[in-house]
């Protein structure tokens, strides 16, 4: 140990280092997070602060995060957790120290791999096979990434809930992170496909066995984008489905915040 505890995350340094990622005070973190790798606006919309005023609830913007009220007795902060394993997860293994913080939601993109995922669909993944090679310095490599089952059990009606009558499918299975972009060949996602895994993405894993490791709560709501293996490329599929694509976004959102605060 250096000398002060210089190097460790607690106390002073936790809370410099959560004010320096998430900018806000170590006493102000909610016990609730949802985390996306992409800009929280750029994920729900830009009129997702009107959205969120709608249901009552109270928003304060800081920085790119959002800090959401009800009644100022419950709290959630929406906030960017940084694209790629690498950059995510230097982000959730601050969150995992902070000891108000218990539940974390993912919220993201990924590519589809399953025979019947198809672009636009939703998936709520029980479990994730570690692909991700970027966590073998902070926890053991056999520590499971394994969701919440208490939470999917309560979120996933919601989400199925509200994308009903978009004629898209959600499905709940299990997924795998790779650590690169690009970095899922073919062979990589049929030998993927055939062992179950039904979509792919470069940071859900690390959220799941960090949390696993330091005893917090999580789940990940998946949105479709490519399917490689049915000739969908990411390039392409940017601009399929872009307006449903937006609006399940919003429907997605409208399931946390009911999840959340009602």
């Amino acid at each position: 140990m250096i000398m002060g505890g210089y190097a460790e995350l607690k106390g002073k340094a936790l809370d410099w280092v959560v004010r320096s990622q998430f900018k806000l005070p170590l006493k102000r973190m909610p016990n609730k997070l949802v985390v996306t790798p992409l800009n929280v606006r750029a994920f729900f919309g830009d009129d997702f602060k009107k959205r969120v005023k709608s249901r009552e609830l109270a928003v304060e913007k800081i920085n790119d995060n959002f800090l959401v009220e009800k009644n100022r007795r419950q709290a959630a902060l929406l906030c960017t957790g940084e694209v790629g394993a690498s950059a995510f997860a230097d982000n959730i293994y601050v969150l995992c120290h902070v000891p108000k913080v218990n539940e974390i939601i993912f919220v993201g993109t990924g590519g589809g791999i399953g025979k019947e995922v198809d672009t636009a669909d939703v998936h709520v993944p029980h479990t994730c096979k570690r692909m991700d090679k970027v966590l073998e310095v902070l926890i053991p490599l056999d520590i499971p990434a394994k969701a919440d089952e208490q939470i999917i059990g309560e979120l996933l009606p919601l989400v199925k809930e509200e994308v009903e009558g978009l004629r898209i499918k959600v499905h709940s299975g299990i997924h795998a992170t790779v650590p690169f972009v690009c970095s899922e060949t073919r062979n990589l996602l049929l030998s993927l496909k055939r062992q179950g895994v039904l979509s792919v993405d470069m940071e859900l894993s690390v959220l799941y066995a960090l949390a696993n490791y330091y005893d917090k709560k999580a789940v990940g709501i998946i949105r479709i984008g490519d399917c490689p293996l049915k000739g969908l490329m990411f390039w392409n599929s940017v601009k399929s489905k872009v307006r449903l694509k937006g609006e399940i976004h919003r429907r997605i959102l409208y399931a946390l915040l009911k999840y959340l605060f009602d």
